[in-house]
């Protein structure tokens, strides 16, 4: 959470607009995969209401929506937004 200064990312950079983040989401869920539970590249901080979007989308665009955090993630990496 700290790397990011608290924002959530998804709100920032879908919506543009700036919201405290209340939990990070793993982008892979850990039931698919255990290692991937403290990876930094996994992670991302979102609040409640991001949260609940993210896990909509899973249900009908999973692969595409896991593509769009992890690019948010590069991007943040990079020293982007």
């Amino acid at each position: 959470m700290s790397r990011y200064d608290g924002i959530d990312q998804w709100a920032l950079r879908l919506h543009g607009r700036i919201e405290y983040a209340e939990t990070v989401h793993h982008i892979i869920p850990t039931v698919e995969d255990e290692t991937m539970f403290f990876r930094e590249s996994n992670l991302i901080p979102v609040s409640r209401a991001s949260h609940d979007e993210i896990h909509a989308l899973y249900k009908t665009k999973k692969a595409a929506t896991q593509e769009e955090l992890k690019q948010i993630i590069a991007q943040k990496e990079a020293g982007g937004i």
